[in-house]
C-alpha cells in the first residue's frame, strides 16, 4: 500500500459573494488535524501547521500510517515551506520534501534566490537550477498563495510551481457547493477541482469559509486506488 505525498493537494477559490473581506479573514496560525483513508481504512494520520511571526511564515505538514497501514509501511513524510509575507503575497524562500522509509530516505531541498529569479535543488542524488518567473512557488507554498486569493473574493486561480526541475502550471476551479459532514462536524462548503497542466482533474476538495479556507475534505483518485483526507480538529493559535 503506497502512502501519498502529504498533502499533494491544494486550496481552492471561494465566491466573493458570502465572504469575508480579506482584512476580516488574513491568515491566521492554526494546528490542524486530518484523517487519511483509502477505501474503507483509514491509513495515516495527517498534521498540518502554520506559524507567523515578523512578515515570514513557516508552513509544515506532517503524514505517519496509523492502523495496519502503519504494520506493514513504517513511511513517514514532512513537507515544509518557509518564506516572506510581501503585500499579501507568499514569497516561498525554502521547501524541504523528506520521505522516510525503511531502507530509504528520499529529499528534496528548494532555495529561492530571488534577486537573479533562480530556484536550486541540492540533495545526494539531484542537483539543478532553474530561472522563474517572479510568483513562482514551490508544491506546498501555493496553498498559502491561493487562501490569499480566497480572501481576495477570486473565482478561481493559477500558480507557477517549480517542481523536479519544471516550472507547472496548477489551476483551481469552483465546480458546487455542498454540505459535508467531516469527524469535526458539519461544513457548509465550496468544491473545487485542482488540474495540473492540461490533464484532467484527478482531486476534489471541499472548503469551508468559516475556517479562514481551509480544506475540510479532498479526495483525490491515484492508480492504485482512491484517498480520501478529512478534517478532525483545528486550533488557532495567537500570532507571534
Amino acid at each position: 500500500m503506497r502512502m501519498p505525498r502529504a498533502l499533494c493537494i491544494a486550496f481552492c477559490l471561494l465566491l466573493a459573494s458570502g465572504l469575508p473581506q480579506a482584512s476580516e479573514l488574513p491568515l491566521k496560525p492554526y494546528s490542524a488535524q486530518y484523517r487519511l483513508s483509502m477505501g474503507q481504512f483509514v491509513i495515516g494520520n495527517v498534521e498540518i501547521s502554520l506559524e507567523l511571526a515578523d512578515g515570514r511564515y513557516h508552513y509544515r505538514a506532517f503524514t505517519a500510517p496509523v492502523g495496519l497501514a502503519a504494520v506493514f509501511r513504517k513511511d513517514q513524510i514532512t513537507e515544509q515551506s518557509e518564506g516572506r509575507l510581501d503585500n499579501s503575497r507568499i514569497v516561498p524562500v525554502r521547501y524541504h520534501y523528506q520521505h522516510k522509509k525503511p531502507k530509504k530516505n528520499r529529499q528534496v531541498k528548494l532555495e529561492f534566490d530571488w534577486t537573479a529569479n533562480l530556484v536550486t535543488n541540492r540533495t545526494a542524488n539531484s542537483h539543478w537550477t532553474m530561472q522563474v518567473p517572479p510568483g513562482t512557488q514551490d508544491k506546498f507554498s501555493q496553498q498559502l498563495a491561493l487562501m490569499l486569493a480566497l480572501c481576495r473574493g477570486e473565482r478561481e486561480a493559477e500558480f507557477q510551481v517549480a517542481d523536479g526541475g519544471l516550472l507547472k502550471t496548477y489551476r483551481y476551479t469552483e465546480v458546487n457547493r455542498e454540505r459535508v459532514r467531516t469527524a469535526a462536524g458539519e461544513h457548509d462548503t465550496i468544491k473545487l477541482a485542482r488540474n495540473k497542466g492540461e490533464r484532467p482533474s484527478r482531486a476534489s476538495l471541499w472548503f469551508d469559509p468559516t475556517l479562514n479556507c481551509l480544506p475540510v475534505k479532498i479526495a483525490k483518485h491515484e492508480e492504485d486506488g482512491d484517498y480520501v483526507m478529512e478534517l478532525v480538529g483545528v486550533t488557532w493559535k495567537d500570532p507571534s
